[in-house]
């Protein structure tokens, strides 16, 4: 269950990021296009709309990316399969 939950983890922070880069260039270009047109509802439409939808999509990012911190690979030094009864682990912090 623990590595199944890292991988989903890991799977969906680079999913969501990758997206929410891809929302932030549609952002920029869209007001961009807008800008050069001198339509102001799609200045609107990009900076409200879309936007919302690429500021959701970058906190779900942020919140598997934060929740992938506290879910590590378990091996032998963790006690999973033998070894030293977790003795490394007193030396190691959620981000190692």
């Amino acid at each position: 269950m623990h590595s199944f939950l890292r991988v989903f983890l890991l799977g969906a922070t680079r999913v969501l990021l990758i997206a929410f880069l891809l929302g932030g260039l549609v952002v920029v270009a869209g007001q961009i296009v807008a800008l050069a047109a001198g339509d102001p509802h799609l200045m609107t439409l990009f900076g409200t709309d879309v936007t919302e939808v690429v500021c959701v999509i970058a906190g779900a990012a942020g919140a598997c990316s934060f929740l992938l911190l506290y879910v590590r690979e378990r091996g032998p030094a963790d006690g999973a399969a033998g070894g030293d009864d977790g003795a490394a682990d007193e030396r190691k912090s959620v981000w190692d």
